[in-house]
């Protein structure tokens, strides 16, 4: 009788009819139907959910049903369905079901209260649904996921393990929580050791701190824990031998979406191999500036007594002069005074040279007076050319009518060129043509006056490095001359600079101002840094 069942009413044959009608439909639904009285008491199974059990119904009425519930579930499903019993609220709930082979499938079971008109349940309406390919899918997908969580945290912990680093984390408090096997593996003390209630000086892994680094370590650590901020500092810690090593500790917070600290990270590089190697590196750096300075001084001293050599040279063959005339018979007493004159020219000359020099090294200022250039360089031809090795080389003179006079010193500047015309001389002397040597001066459009040395011999390398100290391209030469010329040259204004001639051979150029106001001093002491240009 189940349309009186479901309409709660006595039958007629007419009754009876459609009650079977609507019997048949329920029976033959695919869905697993069921009802219970309002105490939760099953009363009725369509033949869906009979066939499903595989027994008879008499065997799955009452209470008799939850014998079939798998026994992880069947506690809280029942508990679940006496709660909505007592309130009345509608039930859903998921459990697994044995089948009649034997075999618990996953279902969704969905219990609803009909009510009269007072508001009273007076029945409960129930279908499950069959949703085990569905959840065992679900719980395939959910466990894989799993397991690639739990591979990636395998593969993680071999990381940090495995990297040569001493790794933890601290908690937003200070708190240190987690520490790599490196660090007992270093330390030779237990991971839990290294643990420690905030960064505490000696407590933890602060006690495998060096005590001269304890406090400013402790105090590094501290303030970032404060700011919030990141914080790198090198601190030695003890190994398990006793030995104490230089580390790199970086420390960086990690924060949520709202800027809030949720975590510290820290690492732990072993540096001392390169602390020592720096260390190694400075102090052979300074023992190699010494020794750079020591040479420097006897380069020096070498390229200063090239400089006298040209006016001495002088003073010697204007002595060995007047010897032979005093020598004669009778004695050439004009002559004898003519070199003695000149001795005492050159020897004049070159005590100004040595006074010029003196003053270049204390870096004073140098007095600048009105000079001629050619009378520079006509004095600065006769000092090259007093050396008998540079005699026979011809010098061309070219300088413009009227050439004004510069502000100069003029031994300084006579210094400069006696060594690019004695550099030209000596550039040509490997050379297949014939050697000559021009020294050329104008006025440019800048007002400057621009002298030219110029030679033809092989030219230079290297145009730009010529002017460094110590850079010569001569068997016996000291690389000094140019970077002192560079030097005088530069404090009066001017400039220097090489070029290689189209034809062949070099030509040295030097600009001096017409008028410089702004005296300055020679940066001299600049020459005895090593490897300053």
């Amino acid at each position: 009788m189940l349309y009186g069942w479901i309409m709660g009413a006595g039958g007629n044959n007419s009754a009876d009819d459609e009650s079977l009608r609507l019997r048949r439909i329920v029976d033959s639904t695919p869905a697993l139907i069921h009802t219970a009285r309002p105490d939760g008491y099953l009363d009725f199974l369509n033949q869906t959910w009979i066939d499903f059990f595989g027994q008879p119904i008499e065997k799955l009425l009452g209470w008799e049903w939850t014998s079939f519930i798998h026994p992880e579930d069947v506690e809280a499903f029942v508990q679940k369905w006496r709660e909505s019993i007592a309130t009345g609220e509608c039930f859903e709930g998921v459990a697994r079901v044995r089948r009649a082979d034997g075999e618990y499938r996953w279902m969704v079971h969905h219990k609803l209260a009909m009510r009269d008109e007072h508001r009273e349940i007076i029945k409960w309406y129930g279908s499950s649904v069959d949703v085990d390919k569905r959840k065992r899918a679900a719980i395939t997908k959910v466990k894989r996921a799993e397991e690639r969580i739990q591979q990636s945290e395998r593969e993680l912990r071999t990381i940090v393990e495995t990297i040569p680093a001493i790794v933890g984390t601290a908690l937003p408090d200070g708190s240190v929580d987690f520490i790599s096997q490196s660090w007992a593996d270093y330390t030779g003390l237990s991971r839990e050791q290294g643990l420690c209630s905030g960064w505490k000086q000696g407590s933890g892994w602060a006690s495998a701190v060096h005590p001269d680094d304890r406090d400013r370590s402790t105090a590094s650590l501290q303030a970032a824990l404060t700011t919030g901020t990141s914080s790198d500092q090198e601190i030695r810690l003890r190994r398990a031998d006793g030995t104490y090593r230089w580390f790199l500790s970086r420390n960086f917070p990690l924060r949520d979406d709202e800027g809030n600290i949720i975590k510290w990270y820290g690492v732990l590089f072993d540096i001392d191999d390169r602390k020592r190697a720096e260390d190694h590196l400075r102090d052979t750096r300074i023992k190699l500036s010494r020794a750079s300075r020591i040479a420097t001084v006897a380069e020096l001293s070498a390229s200063i007594a090239h400089e006298l050599n040209q006016p001495l040279m002088a003073v010697f063959l204007n002595a060995q002069a007047a010897k032979r005339w005093l020598a004669a018979n009778p004695p050439n007493l004009v002559q004898t005074n003519t070199s003695i004159d000149r001795i005492l020219r050159d020897a004049r000359a070159a005590d100004e040279a040595m006074q010029h020099i003196r003053a270049l090294f204390k870096q004073e200022s140098f007095d600048k007076t009105e000079a001629s250039i050619p009378e520079i360089m006509a004095e600065a031809v006769r000092l090259v050319q007093e050396d008998p090795n540079k005699r026979e080389i011809p010098i061309d003179r070219d300088f413009d009518e009227n050439l004004p006079n510069v502000s100069v010193d003029p031994i300084q500047i006579q210094q400069v060129f006696i060594n690019l015309i004695s550099n030209a001389i000596e550039a040509m002397e490997d050379s297949r043509l014939t050697s000559l040597a021009k020294v050329r001066a104008a006025v440019t459009d800048q007002n400057e006056v621009l002298i030219q040395v110029i030679d033809n011999g092989p030219g230079v390398d290297d145009p730009e490095r010529i002017f460094e100290p110590f850079l010569t391209t001569k068997e016996k030469g000291m690389g000094i001359g140019l970077a002192v010329s560079r030097s005088i040259v530069e404090a009066h204004g001017g400039r220097i600079w090489a070029e290689n001639n189209p034809g062949g051979g070099a030509t040295f150029c030097v600009v001096l101002p017409l008028s410089f106001l702004s005296p300055d001093r020679l940066d001299f002491q600049r020459l005895l840094e090593p490897n300053t240009p």
